[in-house]
């Protein structure tokens, strides 16, 4: 959910694991089946110049509050973690904005991540010696490159070798501008923008030969596997695996009425899933969400999305030779 705060500038009452085989003795994690806005000033006071006066506005990404996304590239790779943040105002009125989130073993300076927004950078991505496996806070001075309403922030491998491997999340842009207010959040959604789910049976699949869907009461859903003993627990009779144990799974929204929706995703989590997060991509936008515990069925959020049209959630499980789980793929309005 996007927050905003609303501050005059200069007022003294500011608000501010390795993949595993699972399955007991089986394989891919299957355990075997049991038989505000504070103080806020809504005069029209400008300044001299005809603009309003200065005021300090906190915008949080859509997904503020979820899980941090981890990225694991190479120096070079195009893979990139990406967040959005609305509702800015004209940037003529933007006098400067300063971008901060929280990272996980970013403890590398100068070689860990790059930045951009809106395209703009890169930036080094904050780091110290002392997050090596340690929470951090990042900042950094982003002035010049906002644009009027959505904000999109990447962030990727840097220099360092063989790999940058690090989580970011929960993004903010703080924002100095002559607004009369600080900019609302997205408004209610169309009423005709209706919660929609697509169930595992009904998803299409590459290498269907690589997944195992389960038919049995109380154990419906499909998950990524490679080992014979699930043959017989596949109610589609198409389990043949490679050894690859790769594939995607596409969940399908039809004519979706244009609103802001949150994603939900079930699936069954097991200890033994696979340790970087299933890839969840919602209409061209990955986020990993990790499955690896033992909270069995289990509804994720994978934050919030502007859609329209025709929409592909997928869970892609190309990318790591290890067992992801889906049952359904859920989209609810949220706002406008």
């Amino acid at each position: 959910m996007t927050s905003f705060s609303d501050t005059t500038v200069g007022d003294t009452n500011d608000t501010a694991e390795t993949p595993g085989d699972g399955d007991g003795d089986g394989d891919d994690g299957e355990p075997d089946l049991p038989s505000d806005t504070a103080d806020e000033d809504t005069s029209e006071t400008t300044t001299d110049g005809g603009l309003p006066e200065l005021r300090e506005c906190v915008l949080q990404s859509t997904d503020y509050g979820g899980p941090l996304q981890p990225l694991d590239a190479p120096v070079g790779s195009d893979v990139r973690l990406i967040f959005e943040v609305p509702s800015l105002p004209d940037p003529a009125l933007v006098e400067d904005a300063i971008l901060t989130f929280d990272s996980y073993d970013a403890d590398h300076p100068n070689q860990e991540g790059m930045v951009w927004v809106n395209g703009a950078g890169p930036y080094d991505l904050p780091a110290n010696l002392d997050w090596d496996n340690m929470s951090g806070t990042g900042s950094i001075d982003v002035s010049g490159t906002t644009i009027a309403g959505l904000n999109t922030i990447e962030f990727g491998p840097g220099t360092l070798e063989p790999a940058s491997v690090y989580q970011i999340g929960n993004l903010q842009l703080t924002i100095t501008a002559h607004v009369e207010a600080c900019p609302d959040g997205p408004g209610p959604p169309d009423p005709n923008a209706i919660a929609r789910e697509v169930w595992y049976h009904e998803a299409n699949y590459t290498k269907r030969h690589n997944w195992v869907l389960r038919c049995a009461p109380g154990f419906e859903y499909a998950f990524s596997a490679y080992g014979d003993e699930h043959i017989p627990s596949d109610c589609g009779g198409l389990y043949n695996p490679d050894g690859s144990r790769t594939g995607t799974a596409i969940f399908h929204f039809d004519d979706v009425v244009p609103a802001t929706y949150e994603i939900q995703l079930r699936s069954r989590h097991t200890v033994n899933r696979n340790p970087m997060g299933a890839l969840f991509v919602v209409d061209g936008v990955g986020k990993r969400i990790f499955q690896n515990d033992d909270q069995d069925f289990t509804t994720d959020i994978w934050g919030n999305k502007a859609l329209s049209g025709d929409v592909d959630i997928v869970l892609d499980s190309t990318m790591e030779n290890a067992s992801d789980s889906v049952q359904w793929v859920k989209i609810v309005p949220v706002g406008n």
